[in-house]
């Protein structure tokens, strides 16, 4: 539940800033999405090697990376959650862009005094 109302919150948050002030520039934003998709696409001379827990696995012809969930409500089996090399870097990509949203939410509402209390 706690988790739901904190991605609805940074989600809002993000629909809020995503809207540009009048005397704001578009030139920086217009850079933003070349820069991403550069940093999502694989460098031609390195192989890929997964997070810590993802495991190897082939597939018929494709190679996934699995990993099992031991923590699942509802029973005691482990689910196995597997992802493609591509959806792996969109998993870590979205880590890291939701972690960087928390911490700009620390820093701005770092304690009471900063934020307000009712």
């Amino acid at each position: 539940m706690r988790a739901t109302l904190a991605m609805f919150l940074v989600l809002a948050g993000l629909a809020f800033s995503a809207t540009p002030a009048a005397g704001e520039d578009e030139a920086p934003a217009a850079k933003a999405p070349a820069e991403q998709t550069a940093a999502a696409e694989p460098e031609p001379g390195k192989e890929f090697t997964p997070p810590d827990g993802w495991r190897p696995k082939k597939r018929g012809q494709f190679t996934v990376y699995c990993r099992k969930d031991f923590n699942v409500k509802g029973t005691r089996f482990p689910a196995e959650t597997c992802y493609d090399e591509a959806g792996i870097r969109a998993m870590l990509e979205a880590e890291r862009e939701s972690q960087t949203m928390v911490d700009q939410m620390r820093r701005i509402c770092g304690s009471d005094a900063a934020c307000g209390t009712h």
